[in-house]
């Protein structure tokens, strides 16, 4: 059976069933599913080519990656990805992964030529970030995981990381604590910068000063939270509270803590930022750890979406999304203790 003979027992056009069949939104979910029905019990099967070249398009979204990050034993990038593949899938779209090692600007530009993919996804945007201009310049659909401080016209979805980590930072200021030290991100990325300067706004609000070298950028892993709190502990004026960027450093610090013979919630205290990622909660840790917490997965399928939405709608103005966040505060939260 063919795309017009089932249209015809349908009762519907065409371009209604072909729409119900890649779960587009303007189509109701009632006829949407009558439609699958009819399609599955007649075993069709649309011709992907045909369908192609009829369009224009391939259908087809990429997402742009480092290498590194399948190979990093502690990320939150198979959340994203497990994300945009839900998104994607219930589009009929495909997803090809675009890893690279060393030079990004050449996979974008092989994508752009090869007309195989319709618009890309790219991840962790730096300060200033070249990619941007360049996707402009390409032509290239595209939306951005997180923010860049370009100029340039872009779409993109984001968490909320200069509020979070204000909040987060007041919190802490809230319950007495002055020595604070932020387990931060690498610099060059611009989440991390914008967490920076809302950790160092949540200080200047209240006229007080952070500790010297307060904000640590290091690398999002256990290791890295738990070397930077193991150091800081050992130092002369040692914190009484962190907040760290992601609950994976939040681990390190909470191991550093303990093998310094301290109370996680008592004689330290330690906030972090929750991406919800697989196997790693902050509800689970012990003890329980307070979080600004949103959904990164949600994120992906946000970023899959905006794109399908740019492709197909030929949407000339940006799409931004700024995702919110939720505050809960558990038990690694306490007073600060009078300091020698």
């Amino acid at each position: 059976m063919d795309l017009k003979t089932l249209a015809l027992e349908l009762g519907l056009s065409q371009s209604t069933v072909s729409r119900a069949l890649r779960a587009h939104p303007s189509i109701p979910e009632t006829t949407r599913r009558r439609v699958v029905a009819a399609a599955e019990a007649a075993g069709y099967r649309p011709n992907a080519r045909a369908r192609s070249l009829a369009i224009g398009r391939a259908e087809a979204i990429g997402l742009v990656f480092p290498l590194e990050r399948l190979q990093l034993p502690e990320t939150n990038f198979v959340d994203v990805l497990a994300g945009i593949s839900t998104a994607v899938t219930r589009r009929n779209y495909s997803l090809l992964l675009a890893p690279f090692e060393d030079d990004e600007a050449a996979i974008l530009r092989k994508l752009a030529s090869s007309k195989a993919v319709d618009g890309v996804i790219i991840t962790r945007p730096l300060v200033d970030d070249p990619r941007i201009a360049l996707l402009n310049q390409l032509r290239l659909p595209f939306v951005v995981h997180g923010r860049s401080e370009v100029k340039d016209s872009y779409s993109f979805v984001d968490t909320d990381n200069d509020t979070s980590f204000e909040r987060l930072t007041s919190l802490l200021l809230d319950y007495g604590h002055r020595r604070i030290v932020a387990v931060n991100g690498l610099e060059k990325f611009r989440y991390a910068a914008a967490r920076a300067a809302a950790f160092l706004r949540a200080f200047a609000a209240r006229g007080l000063t952070p500790l010297p070298d307060a904000i640590e950028f290091v690398s999002m892993t256990e290791a890295t939270g738990y070397e930077t709190a193991r150091r800081r502990l050992d130092g002369r004026e040692r914190p009484t509270a962190f907040v760290c960027g992601s609950v994976f450093q939040a681990r390190g610090v909470y191991r550093a803590i303990r093998e310094h013979g301290l109370k996680i919630g008592a004689d330290v205290s330690v906030v972090c930022h929750d991406d919800g990622v697989r196997g790693c909660s902050a509800a689970e840790f012990a003890p329980p750890l307070t979080a600004t917490a949103t959904s990164i997965r949600g994120a992906g399928e946000r970023l899959a979406l905006i794109l399908i939405e740019l492709i197909e709608k030929n949407v000339s103005e940006p799409i931004r999304e700024i995702l919110p966040f939720e505050l809960i505060l558990r038990d690694s939260v306490a007073l600060a203790q009078p300091q020698p």
